[in-house]
């Protein structure tokens, strides 16, 4: 281990901080807003940096977020950047983040597709994530523009239900998260993701077949000047299952009154549940950004250090959250 890795210390958090706003090329929200830093980096006494020092200064900054509260939890990478004319460093940093944090699985979500190859160098797994969407049955549409409204069949399954929880006491009383996800998410997480997070506010739903917990499912309902969408942004079961999903989209659009229904995911086929695969040869839109509206389609990209039975979604990470200074 290259002993100019150390990991920053809360009351040392300023290092960080200086560094980024000297060489990231703006100042990063999450590391300037006291509450968002708090919220993603800190841990206890520590933050969740490391930096890496040459001649005794800083070269580069990496930072992460937790999947749980395990000690070796998997993690999201949040921050990479290094100072001009220190790239090789900067990847140094990258490449020895799995072992310094203890991690089994490593991601990130939404990285430049320009820099996809300086993750498949490192050995890891860059791709895109797939687009899902499905439309309400509308005569008229203000955020998307459909050029071809196609709905796909979707009924719900005998004996499923959906049952919206409260808290994450009624989480812990009734669903036992699987094991061996990759990532691991804990109740730890969840609770802090989606029942504390500051900014949004979250439905998280679990789902039934035969009367017995099967997935965990968390949805946004993103409002606009021009209405309202319902954003899936996380999914806790097995892949398997999501096809369970199947009917209970539409009901929910109806019930917020939402325009469509989209989803940026990996690892799950969302065409099981009624989505339909935004690709090249979509000519829809269907905006990401509606605050302001942009009617234009948006890709991710991601990286993970073991694609095998690997998920992610939306709010994964750092990403699902407002664009605060």
């Amino acid at each position: 281990m290259n002993n100019n890795i150390r990991r920053i210390p809360m009351n040392e958090k300023q290092l960080v901080v200086n560094f980024l706003n000297r060489h990231w090329g703006s100042n990063h929200p999450l590391v300037n807003n006291e509450t968002l830093f708090e919220y993603y980096y800190a841990d206890g006494n520590m933050t969740n940096f490391y930096v890496l020092e040459d001649g005794g200064e800083v070269a580069a900054v990496c930072g992460y977020i937790k999947c749980s509260e395990e000690e070796n939890s998997d993690i999201w990478i949040s921050i990479w950047c290094a100072k001009k004319g220190k790239n090789g460093l900067g990847l140094a940093l990258m490449g020895a983040m799995k072992e310094l944090t203890g991690a089994k699985v490593m991601s990130c979500n939404n990285i430049r597709e320009n820099t996809m190859p300086f993750y498949t160098f490192l050995g890891y797994h860059p791709d895109k994530m797939d687009h899902f969407y499905r439309l309400a049955d509308r005569n008229e549409y203000k955020m998307a523009v459909v050029n071809n409204k196609g709905i796909p069949e979707s009924a719900k399954r005998e004996n499923t239900k959906l049952v919206q929880m409260a808290d994450i006491e009624m989480v812990k009383q009734n669903f036992a998260i699987p094991q061996n996800m990759k990532p691991q998410k804990d109740y730890w997480y969840i609770n802090k993701r989606y029942f504390e997070y500051p900014h949004y506010e979250y439905k998280v739903y679990l789902l039934y077949s035969e009367n017995q917990p099967v997935s965990l499912v968390v949805f946004r309902v993103n409002e606009s000047d021009e209405g309202y969408v319902l954003r899936l942004v996380d999914y806790i079961g097995r892949k398997e299952d999501f096809h369970m999903l199947s009917g209970f989209i539409d009901e929910l659009m109806a019930q917020y009154d939402c325009e469509y229904c989209d989803m940026y995911c990996w690892g799950v086929d969302g065409t099981q549940a009624g989505f339909v695969l935004r690709d090249e040869a979509d000519t829809n839109i269907i905006p990401n950004y509606l605050n302001t509206l942009w009617q234009k389609n948006i890709d991710y990209f991601f990286f993970t250090s073991d694609p095998d039975g690997f998920m992610m979604f939306k709010a994964d990470g750092d990403q699902d959250r407002k664009n605060l200074g």
